[in-house]
C-alpha cells in the first residue's frame, strides 16, 4: 500500500521542475522594465506604489519623470505636497502620492534616510502594506519572501490547483506562494510569475499555447482556459459617475488651478454636481492630504477657496 511520502516527493519533484522551467524562461524572455535595472530601495518603492492598480505601460513614462523631479528619498520627503501631487498626474488613485511621501518622510525622519530591509520593519512604516513591503524587501534586499500581486495569484492558483484565485482564500494562496518559492531565487521567481501572468496567464482568454507552464498547468489540463473565469462575487462600483471619478476630477481641477486655487462655486460649476456632496468630498480630501480648504470652504461657502496642499502632515 503506497504511503504519503512518495506523494510528497512526487509533488516536490513537480514543483522543482516547474521552478527550473520558469526561471529558465525568465532568464531568456523576461520583460525588460526600467525598475528592474536597479536594486535601489527608493526607486523600487516608487515603482511598486505606481504599479498598484495601474498598467505597466502607463507607469514606465511616469516613473522616469517622477524620478527626474524627485531623484532621492530626501528630495521627495522635503518637497511641497503640491508638487508631489502634480507629479502624480495621469496615474490615478492620487492618495498613493500622499502615502508615498508620508513613507519617505518617515524613513528620512525616523530612520536617518536608511530603508529598513525586512518586510516586517517596512510594514510598520506609514503608507506601506504587506505587498509593497515584501516587494521592497525582495527586490532591493534579496529577502526570500513571496511577492503576491494579482498576476502571481492567478498563475499560482491556476497552475497548481486548476482554479481561479476568486475560488481560493487569501490564506490558501499565501500557502501556495510559500510552498512554490524556490530556495534562494525569490527575486527571479517573483518577477517571472508576474511576467507570465501579464503576458500569458491573462484573466480572460489566456495564451496557454505560448505559456512556459502549459505542460504542467492544472487549469489547462481541466480545460478551464476555454471558459470564462470565476470572478469575485462582490459587486464592483462603476467608475462612471462614481465617487472615485469625482475625487479624481476634483484633484485634476486643483492641479490646473495650482497655487492660486479655485472657489467652491467655480468648482461646483465645473463639476456639475450637488454642492453639498461636493463639500463633503472636499473635506474628505483635505483629511487625506489631497486638498487644502479655507475655513469658508469647509462650510460650503461659494466663496471658499480650495487648492492643492502646501505640505503633508508628517505621521
Amino acid at each position: 500500500m503506497p504511503t504519503a511520502t512518495p506523494r510528497r516527493r512526487a509533488n516536490a519533484q513537480t514543483i522543482a521542475k516547474t521552478q527550473h522551467r520558469v526561471l529558465a524562461w525568465f532568464d531568456a524572455q523576461g520583460r525588460s522594465l526600467p525598475w528592474r535595472a536597479t536594486r535601489d530601495p527608493y526607486r523600487t518603492m516608487v515603482a511598486e506604489v505606481m504599479l498598484q492598480q495601474t498598467q505597466t505601460g502607463r507607469v514606465a513614462p511616469a516613473y522616469h519623470s517622477f524620478l527626474q523631479r524627485f531623484p532621492t528619498l530626501s528630495s521627495l520627503a522635503h518637497a511641497p505636497a503640491m508638487e508631489v501631487i502634480q507629479a502624480w498626474r495621469g496615474l490615478g488613485y492620487n492618495r498613493r502620492a500622499v502615502d508615498l511621501q508620508r513613507t519617505a518622510q518617515a524613513i528620512d525622519g525616523e530612520h536617518g534616510g536608511v530603508f529598513p530591509s525586512s518586510p516586517a520593519a517596512l510594514k510598520r512604516l506609514p503608507g506601506l502594506g504587506e505587498y509593497t513591503s515584501n516587494a521592497i524587501a525582495c527586490f532591493s534586499f534579496d529577502a526570500q519572501v513571496p511577492v503576491v500581486d494579482t498576476n502571481v495569484r492567478r498563475v499560482l492558483s491556476r497552475n497548481a490547483l486548476g482554479r481561479d484565485p476568486a475560488e481560493l482564500s487569501n490564506e490558501r494562496i499565501a500557502g501556495l506562494a510559500a510552498e512554490w518559492l524556490p530556495d534562494g531565487e525569490a527575486y527571479r521567481w517573483n518577477q517571472a510569475l508576474m511576467d507570465i501572468g501579464a503576458m500569458f496567464c491573462r484573466s480572460e482568454k489566456p495564451l496557454c499555447s505560448k505559456c512556459p507552464l502549459q505542460s504542467s498547468c492544472a487549469y489547462r489540463a481541466k480545460g478551464r482556459h476555454k471558459k470564462a473565469p470565476v470572478r469575485a462575487t462582490r459587486p464592483q462600483e462603476k467608475y462612471e459617475g462614481s465617487r472615485r471619478q469625482a475625487r479624481g476630477s476634483i484633484v485634476d481641477h486643483l492641479r490646473r488651478a495650482a497655487r492660486k486655487g479655485i472657489t467652491v462655486s467655480e468648482l461646483a460649476k465645473q463639476m456639475e454636481g450637488d454642492p453639498g456632496a461636493l463639500t463633503e468630498l472636499l473635506v474628505k480630501l483635505e483629511k487625506e492630504g489631497l486638498a487644502e480648504l479655507s475655513p469658508a470652504a469647509r462650510t460650503g461657502s461659494p466663496r471658499g477657496l480650495v487648492r492643492l496642499p502646501g505640505k503633508v502632515r508628517r505621521s
